[in-house]
């Protein structure tokens, strides 16, 4: 399990990510990993991408693998390279398909049932758009879902995967399951929907992107407290890391685990 969040408002884009990886034997727990990078820079594009779900492909880590990636972006193959001064983010997201899934998901893990989904949130700014944007992307054995989730027109929104049920109770002040407990004693699930949805959100667009960068690290840093006091093994645990774009600043780290000296990253 692990817990990412893109939240975007008016002034730009904040994107957050524990460090826990859960190692699995057999379908028995085996260990966590706490130092799994899971926010990654698209260099040199004011964009980012985060990464849940399965966390290896051929033998290597997803971030380990986006290095290759981001070659390619910067290349002059003109069925990779992304011109920075002329790009979309759904030219992004086509690129991660396209290496994620065509090269390396699909011909190791495709028509396996027992394969695990690999998820992207990748999210920031297209050419000369004043407002950011955030995709999700999925892979799985039967293929790719792609959809873009906070278009720019949104004045916020937020967008969260891995142990959701922390920030669900945060953000809105109740459970998931109260729908369906809702539901079972009685209530048309139009009106528990309509009910449940008059609850005033934390979040509105008017946020300053700083206050955004605390926001994010508080719903993370609550969920690895829920999963701590929670029963089984720690599948969601710190240290976080933190990014803001901003459409002068582009991508900018707030907070990153460093294992080796702090200036030689770059």
């Amino acid at each position: 399990m692990t817990i990412v969040v893109a939240l975007k408002v008016g002034d730009g884009l904040v994107m957050g990510a524990d460090s826990a990886t859960t190692l699995s034997v057999s379908n028995t727990y085996h260990n966590t990993y706490l130092n799994t990078e899971k926010l990654m820079h698209v260099k040199g594009l004011p964009v980012g991408a985060l990464t849940f779900g399965a966390a290896m492909l051929k033998n290597r880590s997803v971030s380990s693998l986006a290095n290759d990636l981001r070659d390619r972006l910067k290349s002059d193959d003109p069925n990779w390279r992304i011109d920075p001064t002329g790009f979309t983010v759904e030219q992004v997201v086509d690129r991660f398909r396209k290496f994620y899934f065509d090269e390396l998901y699909e011909p190791e893990l495709g028509g396996r049932e027992d394969a695990a989904p690999l998820g992207f949130i990748i999210g920031g700014y297209s050419s000369g758009s004043d407002s950011a944007e955030v995709w999700k992307m999925l892979l799985t054995p039967q293929g790719v879902q792609a959809e873009k989730m906070v278009p720019p027109e949104a004045p916020w929104d937020c967008l969260w995967e891995g142990e959701r049920e922390p920030i669900q109770r945060v953000l809105f002040g109740y459970s998931r399951q109260i729908e369906e407990r809702l539901t079972q004693a009685g209530v048309d699930r139009s009106v528990a929907q309509t009910l449940l949805a008059s609850m005033e959100p934390l979040i509105n667009g008017a946020m300053p992107i700083q206050d955004a960068v605390d926001m994010v690290h508080y719903l993370i840093e609550v969920t690895c407290g829920y999963v701590r006091f929670s029963p089984g093994p720690s599948t969601v645990a710190k240290p976080i890391d933190l990014a803001a774009i901003t459409k002068h600043n582009g991508f900018k780290w707030v907070a990153r685990k460093h294992y080796y000296p702090a200036g030689l990253n770059s």
